[in-house]
């Protein structure tokens, strides 16, 4: 059966709804929780869930912006926001992010039961939710790829953009591809390196070719180069 994820900041509301929807009717057979937008991503890269109850006012993350990460995500998965603001701004962007209900708090007892109701109908009509992909990996490598040629990429900066931990970044992107954060850089840095001084319509220098990949420093660009391929840039053209 389904499992329900529920985020909100507030400890005291967040397990007193997961223990009342646990004792009542509903199409879920597992409740989590989740105190953050991050520790939620984390949660819904570990596994599956068909639907969310998000609260707006999270303490890391927008709740909206939450929502759309889930969508790009995990379309599957159904979101309701759970908010204490009657917002017309926020309804609307609840509208362009396709959320399926609004409730505000204090919620009735009421309208979970009848938000339980809707959910059963939805799921009972749409494909079970697959595991997850490793999608904050692959997330992790087209951001790396996106931003190669800054010479302050890091983990950090990565991590902040995906909206999760570092050291959560860097265990998913050593399980799909067996290397570190910095590892799968370098290696990409070089891979883009070696694809222009294979060129020989481009005359970059050394120097150019080590900016254009994110390497300040020539000199120890060409250390680097040396190190993982055997050759320095320069015999590596030559041949």
């Amino acid at each position: 059966m389904p499992s329900l994820l529920i985020v909100d900041d507030e400890q005291a509301l967040r397990h007193g709804l997961a223990h009342y929807l646990a004792h009542l009717e509903s199409p879920f057979e597992t409740i989590v929780t989740a105190e953050n937008g991050q520790t939620a991503l984390a949660k819904l890269e570990q596994q599956p869930f068909a639907a969310a109850l998000v609260d707006i006012n999270l303490g890391d993350i927008n709740g909206l912006d939450l929502i759309s990460l889930i969508n790009q995500r995990y379309p599957q998965t159904l979101v309701v926001i759970i908010s204490g603001y009657d917002d017309f701004d926020f309804a609307r962007r609840a509208i362009k992010l396709k959320v399926l209900d609004y409730l505000l708090k204090p919620i009735p007892r009421s309208d979970l039961k009848q938000l339980m109701a809707t959910l059963a109908q939805k799921l009972a009509t749409v494909p079970p939710v697959k595991p997850v992909a490793n999608d904050l990996a692959t997330s992790g490598q087209t951001y790396i790829e996106a931003h190669y040629s800054d010479k302050n990429l890091s983990l950090t900066r990565c991590a902040q953009a995906l909206f999760v931990s570092e050291t959560h970044l860097s265990k998913q992107l050593k399980q799909m591809t067996g290397m570190t954060f910095l590892e799968y850089l370098t290696t990409y840095r070089l891979k883009k390196a070696q694809e222009l001084l294979r060129n020989p319509q481009l005359q970059y220098t050394i120097t150019d070719i080590a900016t254009k990949v994110g390497y300040e420093d020539a000199h120890y660009f060409s250390r680097v180069f040396r190190k993982k391929l055997g050759q320095s840039p320069l015999q590596y053209r030559q041949h």
